[in-house]
Order: C-alpha cells, then structure tokens, then sequence
C-alpha cells in the first residue's frame, strides 16, 4: 500500500474517496445528522500553501468544501509540522503511551499557537464519530 505526503493532492483525493465510501456504508445511521468540520493546515509543503478539509454530514451523505469561511460547527488549524504527527497515529492500534504522547504533543503544540481549534465537536452524532474515527486510521495508515 503506497504511502501519500500529508495533505497533498493525492492525500486529500483518497480522504475524500474514503470518507464518502464510509459514509455510505452507514448511510441509515448518518441519516439525521447535520454537522460539519473543517481543518486547515497551513505551511503545507512544498510552497508553504495551506490546504483546507471541509466537510459537511447532512441526510445520510457528504459534501466537501473548502471555503475555511463557510460556517462548520467545528475547526482546527495548525500548521503542517505540528498536525503531520497525529495524521499518522494509527488509534486502534496506537498504546496508551502513544496516546498519552500525542495529547501532550498537542498541547504543546497548542500553547506554541501551532495548533487549535473552534466550536463543538460534542455535536458530532456516536455514528458519525465512529465514521470519523474509521476514516482518520485509514488515512494514518497512508501518510508519509
């Protein structure tokens, strides 16, 4: 299984064909979910751009968008160097260290300014949740 750079083209297109395959699979649990997300990673290489991940949960599917402006209920910025080791946590199989590691991590990470976030996650439907949890192990399985 080939391995993609963190939030290049190519990573974002197989995030994008990995989210809609997993929303579809669980198409009836997602069915009254209204909820939407977004992360923004800048510093992104090779030219120091930023790459924007929208999505938005409604009726069962997925829409993407990539408007950093459009309103979703939850956001997280960081650059790319302080968001690429979480990209690559594998959670189910991650140890309680691993985990632990990657909270301080990101708490480091935020005290720098390097990372944050926005608004309410607890609005996440436990379908969708599970939904997210799934498609972020795939993705770390595939980051570079």
């Amino acid at each position: 299984m080939d391995r993609l750079p963190f939030a290049s083209p190519a990573w974002v297109a197989l995030m994008h064909g990995t989210l809609e395959e997993l929303v579809a699979a669980d198409r009836d649990a997602l069915r009254d979910v209204d909820f939407s997300m977004c992360e923004i990673i800048s510093r992104v290489p090779p030219d120091d751009g930023a790459v924007v991940l929208g999505a938005r949960f409604r009726d069962g599917g997925v829409a993407f968008f990539e408007d950093a402006e459009a309103g979703a209920d939850y956001v997280v910025r960081g650059d790319y160097e302080a968001m690429l080791p979480g990209a690559r946590l594998v959670h189910r199989t991650a140890t309680p260290d691993d985990m632990a590691a990657q909270a301080a991590r990101r708490r480091e990470m935020a005290a720098a300014g390097r990372l944050s976030s926005s608004g309410d996650m607890s609005r996440a439907s436990k379908p969708l949740l599970r939904v997210l949890a799934r498609m972020h192990d795939r993705m770390a399985e595939r980051t570079a």
